[in-house]
């Protein structure tokens, strides 16, 4: 009998094993596996823009850019053959459009409409376009993009930042699923804009998703150096965009992202604040903030950690994904709790759609949270939390307008229907000074 459960728990660690190694063979084998991918841009700053590709054969990479599309005047060669490329050109000007085509010898490369804008230091007016949880390939992520395009009259000239919130390939985050799910069908964006992605809890399954994208660790697209590529801020013209990284670093409140996030938002002097990261501090759709056990604790984490830090400075909007549905705040402060602890002492100002903040960032002025997952999948979900009383089962993306003194938010859903708006209008108050 003995023998018997000896050799029963022998298979058993022998399967254990077995299973160990071919798991570690099969991320690492989608994490690093080598694909053929079309040029797209990374690391826009004011001054620079870096852009990436990968060819079937080692050859040297080469781009050609200019002011515009007939006068490519300006030429930068690799030094060395790799299939993996990486040109960064810099020396640009500030708040320019430049047109560039990438040339290579064994990538037919699409080159039509190539253009990007360097980050400004001021300008009167912004649109961001936000997808949440849009790595599943279909006609509903297909159609969310369409809506887009209807809604700028199909000029991408009339968008200026692109901002993903994570789960941006499914199922698993492998480099052939980020070429399947993002680069082929938003060809047309990669082309033209930065892909400002969070990371998800599926682009962490695999370990494609920081070799893929190049993020400011320097301060080099404004804000406060972080030193890490999972967390860090871009400033462009009047909006300081914070970038956490929710799934796969410290969220402890004496972690390095949230001592970073504290340093980054004292010395923001931008009028507009906006914190994107993938799991939300609140949510009654596919995932419940409620429960502890919800996504291993991390939307508790979330709420309890970084809801004091964006309170103290007064941080204006958060966006996350996670929850495929729609949900929103009012203007709220200090609900670190479960949703039954919610209550009017939580509201800063308890309105549908108009919102006013002072032009100063001010402790506990109110935060609006927005939780948009929709951009390709949708969940059942009950959509009873208190603190999200704007909440719908529908697919949709955001879009983000900006000027120096209004923010305006709007779920356009699959239909091309604006199915939830507010505004936020800061002025001068009594004791502020420009």
């Amino acid at each position: 009998m003995k023998k018997i459960i000896k050799r029963v728990l022998f298979i058993l660690l022998a399967l254990v094993a077995l299973y160990g190694i071919g798991r570690f063979i099969d991320v690492a084998y989608g994490s690093w596996q080598f694909v053929k991918r079309q040029p797209y841009l990374v690391a826009q700053t004011q001054t620079s823009m870096a852009i990436k590709w990968q060819t079937p054969k080692s050859e040297v990479g080469k781009v050609l850019y200019g002011l515009t599309p007939d006068t490519l005047s300006h030429t930068l060669n690799e030094e060395e053959t790799s299939k993996k490329h990486s040109l960064t050109l810099d020396k640009l000007n500030k708040c320019t459009q430049y047109y560039y085509k990438v040339i290579s010898t064994s990538l037919n490369i699409d080159n039509n409409g190539r253009h990007f804008r360097t980050l400004c230091e001021e300008k009167p007016t912004q649109r961001l376009w936000v997808i949440g949880d849009s790595g599943k390939l279909g006609a509903d992520q297909r159609e969310v993009y369409a809506q887009l395009y209807k809604y700028i009259q199909n000029d991408f000239k009339e968008l200026d930042m692109w901002l993903l919130l994570g789960d941006n390939a499914y199922s698993s985050g492998t480099q052939k699923q980020f070429n399947k799910t993002l680069f082929k069908p938003f060809i047309e964006l990669v082309k033209r804009y930065t892909p400002w992605a969070v990371a998800g809890n599926h682009d962490a399954r695999r370990w494609a998703f920081y070799d893929i994208f190049d993020f400011p660790t320097n301060a080099e697209a404004g804000g406060t150096t972080s030193g890490h590529e999972e967390f860090y801020s871009v400033e462009d013209a009047n909006l300081h965009l914070v970038v956490l990284d929710s799934e796969t670093v410290s969220r402890a409140d004496d972690g390095d992202m949230a001592e970073w996030l504290r340093k980054d938002l004292h010395a923001n002097k931008k009028p507009w604040v906006i914190v994107a990261f993938h799991t939300p501090p609140y949510s009654d759709g596919g995932h419940k903030s409620d429960s502890s056990w919800d996504s291993r604790g991390r939307l508790k984490d979330m709420r309890e950690t970084f809801v004091p830090i964006f309170d103290a400075y007064g941080v204006d909007l958060v966006l996350s994904g996670h929850s495929h549905g729609y949900e929103r705040s009012k203007l709220i402060i200090k609900h670190l709790g479960k949703s039954d602890t919610f209550s009017a002492q939580n509201i800063v100002q308890d309105k549908k759609t108009d919102y006013t903040k002072s032009l100063m960032q001010k402790k506990n002025s109110g935060t609006i949270y927005q939780v948009c997952g929709s951009s390709a999948k949708l969940d059942g979900a009950t959509y009873s939390h208190p603190a999200l009383p704007y909440s719908l089962k529908e697919m949709g993306s955001l879009i983000i307008e900006l000027t120096p003194t209004t923010l305006t938010s709007k779920f356009l859903n699959i239909n091309g229907k604006i199915a939830d708006e507010f505004k936020i209008t800061k002025n001068l108050g009594k004791n502020d000074e420009r």
